[in-house]
């Protein structure tokens, strides 16, 4: 995952209050990019026009709240498959909520550390989480109607869609804050395919 340009400043976030010893400030999480490389974390790379399928049989997904903030930032899960929302936090009210254009809303609270609730959805779209009483706190969910899909991740911008059948796909990366990319790819006989998505700065 390639970004292209100067990368904005990470903002700190002094996340108070919290539980006491949480690790603090914490960096915003918006645009991450290894200023080394030049590459770009936290960007949900899928294939759009692949056979859509059931989910509910894979392992499940995990979005946990450590330290005030939610880890990780973005995930991505397929539908039926199950999503449980953790805390790690130690004596600490969360909120979790959430306002779908497509799939139920959600807004429900998690109170100490191990804490959780497990929840599904039924249609594809991105949604955005959030924490009513630490307001800094904010997630984002990708649901795919088909396994093929990834998160671009912090070290190298990596990402890997494995065992997609031969055939030409629209492979799509979405991010937050810089939109949506998207580009050909051609798969044959399941061989490896490296492919380059390319995000652009301001300047």
């Amino acid at each position: 995952m390639k970004f292209v340009g100067t990368p904005p400043e990470r903002a700190e976030i002094k996340n108070r209050p919290c539980h006491e010893g949480a690790a603090s400030p914490l960096l915003d999480e918006t645009v991450v990019v290894n200023e080394k490389i030049g590459t770009l974390a936290n960007v949900l790379v899928y294939l759009a026009d692949a056979t859509p399928s059931d989910g509910s049989q894979r392992e499940a997904a995990v979005l946990d709240q450590k330290d005030c903030r939610y880890v990780p930032h973005v995930v991505g899960v397929q539908v039926g498959q199950t999503l449980r929302v953790h805390s790690s936090d130690l004596k600490t009210l969360h909120n979790v909520h959430y306002d779908p254009s497509k799939n139920s809303p959600g807004n429900f609270g998690l109170t100490d550390a191990g804490a959780e609730r497990s929840v599904q959805f039924d249609e594809a779209e991105f949604i955005r989480v959030k924490c009513d009483v630490h307001p800094w706190m904010t997630a984002y969910i990708g649901v795919f109607d088909s396994p093929f899909f990834a998160v671009s991740d912090e070290n190298a911008g990596q990402f890997e869609i494995a065992r997609v059948p031969p055939g030409k796909y629209k492979l799509i990366g979405w991010h937050e804050q810089l939109g949506q990319v998207e580009q050909t790819v051609d798969v044959k006989d399941e061989r490896p395919v490296d492919v380059t998505v390319t995000y652009k700065g301001p300047n």
